[in-house]
C-alpha cells in the first residue's frame, strides 16, 4: 500500500530523492486543483520530514482530526487552516494574522526532540494580507531544520512574494481511469460516474457529494428548474445537525448555480431568458451568505430562493419572477 495516493507516487519518490540528497528547500508550494488530496499528501510527508510512520493512511479518515493525531500532538509540528470564529462557531473565510503570530512564536523556538521543526499551512490563498506579510519574515528567516509546506488551490491568489520564497511543486490530479478505480473501490456499487461528473472529476470531492447524497440532490435540483418541485429541496432532513444543513443547503445551491449558467450559455444565441439571470443573481447572493461567517437560517434561505420556482417555473425562467 502506497503512502499517498496513486495519482502523487511519482511526486513522492521525487520529493523523497531530494531530500535524501539534501537538496529539500525549506518552504515548499504544493499546489493543483481541489479534491485529488493534497492536503493528504502535505501531512503525509510532514510525517516522513518528522521520522513518524507513514504507513497506509485511512483515506476514509484522510483529512479528520482523529487521522492526524500524531502530527497534532508532536512538538515539533504545526497544521494551520482556518478556524472558527469565536462569536458564530462557522469557520472563517480566512487565515488570520493571530494564527500566523502565533506559528512565529513556534518557529522561534528550538526543536523539542533535536530533529527538524515541520509547518503544513493549508489553503496558503486564503491569508488576509496582514497574515501573508507576516508570514514573509518566517519563509525568509525559517531557521536552521526547519520545512513549511504550504498548500494551495489557487497559488496566483497567494501573494507574489510568498511564492518567490517557496520551490513550487504542482501536484497533478489522476486520470479519469484512477479517479474511477479509487472511488469505486470505497464506494463499492454506488453511482460512481455521476459522482464523478457532478465533482468535476475530482475523487475526494465526489466522496464528500456522496455523503451529501450528492447524486440525488442534483437530481431533485434538475426537476425543481424543470418541474416546480421543490418541496423535497426546501424540507431538511431531521437528522442533520445544523453544521450539515448549512453543508447541505450549499450543495443545492452549488448545483443550482451550475444548472442555470448552463441553460444560459445554452441560450446564449437566442432571447435571452429574463428569470434565469435574476434567479442566478438570487443564486450568487445566497452562495455569498452561506460561504460567510454569518449564521443564516438555511431553511428560510432555501425557501426565499426556490418557492418561486415552485408556483410556476416556466412563467420564471421566461421572466415573470422578482
Amino acid at each position: 500500500m502506497s503512502a499517498v495516493f496513486p495519482w502523487h507516487a511519482a511526486e513522492w519518490a521525487e520529493l523523497g530523492e531530494i531530500l535524501v540528497r539534501g537538496r529539500l528547500g525549506h518552504a515548499l508550494l504544493l499546489h493543483g486543483p481541489a479534491g485529488w488530496g493534497k492536503g493528504v499528501f502535505a501531512r503525509q510527508f510532514a510525517r516522513r520530514l518528522l521520522g513518524l510512520s507513514c504507513g497506509s493512511f485511512d483515506t476514509a479518515a484522510a483529512g479528520l482530526e482523529s487521522a492526524d493525531s500524531d502530527l497534532l500532538a508532536h512538538p515539533d509540528a504545526r497544521v494551520v487552516t482556518r478556524e472558527p470564529a469565536p462569536t458564530s462557531g462557522r469557520l472563517r473565510t480566512q487565515i488570520t494574522v493571530d494564527q500566523i503570530r502565533e506559528l512565529a512564536s513556534f518557529l522561534a523556538q528550538t526543536s523539542g526532540s533535536g530533529g527538524r521543526r515541520v509547518v503544513v499551512l493549508e489553503r496558503a490563498e486564503e491569508l488576509n494580507v496582514n497574515a501573508a506579510n507576516a508570514l514573509l519574515k518566517s519563509l525568509e528567516e525559517p531557521g536552521a531544520d526547519t520545512h513549511l509546506l504550504l498548500v494551495s488551490d489557487a497559488p496566483s491568489r497567494t501573494l507574489a512574494t510568498i511564492r518567490s520564497r517557496c520551490q513550487m511543486r504542482p501536484l497533478m490530479p489522476g486520470t479519469a481511469a484512477q479517479a474511477s478505480r479509487w472511488l469505486s473501490a470505497h464506494l463499492p456499487e454506488k453511482d460512481v460516474p455521476a459522482l464523478l461528473a457532478l465533482a468535476g472529476g475530482a475523487p475526494l470531492s465526489a466522496l464528500d457529494l456522496h455523503a451529501l447524497n450528492g447524486v440525488d440532490l442534483a437530481r431533485s435540483v434538475d426537476r425543481a428548474l424543470r418541474e416546480g418541485r421543490v418541496a423535497e429541496l426546501v424540507e431538511m432532513p431531521g437528522r442533520l445537525d445544523p453544521d450539515e444543513q448549512r453543508a447541505r443547503a450549499q450543495r443545492i445551491v452549488d448545483f443550482l448555480y451550475r444548472a442555470l449558467a448552463r441553460r444560459i450559455r445554452a441560450n446564449a444565441e437566442g432571447t435571452p431568458a429574463l428569470g434565469e439571470h435574476r434567479l442566478l443573481d438570487r443564486v450568487l447572493a445566497a452562495r455569498r451568505m452561506l460561504a460567510s461567517t454569518s449564521n443564516p437560517n438555511v431553511t428560510l434561505l432555501l425557501e426565499d430562493l426556490l418557492l418561486p420556482l415552485g408556483r410556476d417555473p416556466r412563467a420564471l425562467m421566461r421572466g415573470g419572477a422578482r
